[in-house]
């Protein structure tokens, strides 16, 4: 009996650890290494304080993927349709051409969407295509297609016909969409259809059938106006917002709405030290509200 359980045993854990793909914790994709394949959406968050009276949003787009072999496994093709929606419907919201450009970054292309991004900090997020062309600008992803209709879609496709294909990579920088936008609102990020076929689909090196990866769509931001400094609640800080703290502290006019817009010093008070600040913001070079 010991003897059957033991076989037992030693057959099961030759069957778990036999081959990667009995191993693999995703079953859209037969040859997950352990880390499902994912895409990601996310916003670029110093972008989401509008300042009027337009404002450009980066979208950064990143892909997690295993490679349990690279001869196999590495992505050869991704398939990225994606539908926006916004909230206030009398302003405009576009991702259009002019500021997505399908094309690697360069002196004279700023807005490619394979630019690196770099943070507040001065640290860059790499984009992992271009990394891969400025190593060698012989190996770029051979199809790079972008469709923008500057409204409520966009169908982003790459595919690699030669050895650059996409290989393992942790949350890697794909692309970077920008939107511009007119006033506040909330925008909403999701995967859709778009006929005949196109999906948002996976496929691999060697001839493997395409899957879907997964996501954390839908997936939604907002883009609000500054607070302090901001009494008129226009989204601009310009002579009007002094005025109306003016007439508020002097002159019996209404409060700002809400109370702390006015307190541009961040000092817990609206006062003489907030018409200061302002006025040495706006006309003196001071530093912004709530700054040193």
């Amino acid at each position: 009996m010991k003897s059957i359980l033991l076989f037992l045993g030693l057959l099961s854990t030759s069957i778990l650890w036999s081959g990667y793909p009995l191993l693999a914790q995703c079953p859209e994709d037969p040859r997950d290494n352990g880390v499902c394949d994912t895409l990601y959406v996310n916003v670029f968050a110093p972008d989401t304080l509008f300042t009027g009276p337009e404002q450009l949003v980066r979208v950064p787009i990143f892909v997690t993927h295993d490679v349990p072999d690279p001869n196999v496994d590495s992505l050869a093709s991704m398939t990225i349709p994606l539908c926006y929606t916004h909230t206030n419907a009398t302003k405009y919201c576009s991702l259009s051409s002019y500021w997505n450009r399908a094309v690697y970054a360069g002196p004279g292309f700023p807005r490619s969407i394979f630019r690196h991004l770099v943070l507040p900090s001065g640290d860059t997020i790499h984009n992992y295509m271009m990394d891969r062309y400025e190593q060698n600008p012989q190996s770029e992803w051979t199809h790079i297609f972008l469709l923008l209709d500057d409204t409520s879609h966009f169908w982003f496709t790459i595919s690699a016909f030669t050895k650059q294909r996409f290989g393992e990579e942790r949350r890697a920088l794909l692309a970077t969409m920008t939107f511009r936008v007119e006033d506040t609102m909330t925008i909403c990020l999701d995967s859709c259809f778009w006929p005949p076929s196109n999906r948002l689909v996976f496929v691999l090196n060697g001839g493997v059938p395409q899957f879907v990866p997964r996501d954390n769509m839908p997936y939604c931001f907002t883009v609000s106006c500054p607070k302090r400094g901001d009494l008129t609640g226009d989204c601009i800080i310009d002579l009007g917002d002094v005025v109306y703290l003016t007439n508020y502290l002097y002159r019996n006019g209404f409060p700002p709405d809400p109370l702390e817009s006015g307190d541009t010093n961040c000092d817990g008070v609206v006062d003489l030290g907030d018409r200061v600040k302002l006025g040495n913001y706006m006309y003196r070079g001071g530093s912004p509200p709530c700054s040193p």
